[in-house]
């Protein structure tokens, strides 16, 4: 039987660095997957969307043989976005940068900033 809902460390996690509407689902992020980062879904990476206001995170990630859909929304706070400047659109995440995004926490150091590699679209 295959696994599903499996998001670990031996994922490729890229990030879109502009919000993105919170009312698109598995087609509309899928096409941002496809024009923003130049890639399709594989079953070794997961792609997440922040929305506008930081309150709420989709991920979207491929699985066996169907498209897997994650939703967090905080109740307190908001999604601490990593510091890039403003002509970047995506970039990639380890597992522990991934972990810091989705539970809220500020990105704080130069360290905490290494984890990220950023992943800049040709134009």
């Amino acid at each position: 039987m295959a696994k599903i809902c499996q998001l670990h460390a031996d994922l490729k996690y890229y990030l879109c660095m502009q919000p993105v509407d919170m009312r698109k689902q598995f087609q509309g992020l899928q096409g941002i997957v496809n024009e923003e980062f130049g890639r399709y879904l594989t079953q070794d990476e997961a792609f997440v969307f922040v929305g506008k206001t930081l309150k709420t995170v989709k991920v979207l990630h491929r699985e066996s043989n169907g498209l897997t859909m994650y939703v967090r929304r905080l109740s307190e706070g908001r999604f601490q976005m990593p510091h890039w400047n403003d002509d970047y659109k995506t970039c990639s995440l380890d597992y522990k940068g991934f972990l810091r995004l989705i539970l809220g926490e500020k990105w704080e150091s130069e360290e905490d900033l290494e984890v990220l590699e950023k992943e800049i679209k040709p134009d």
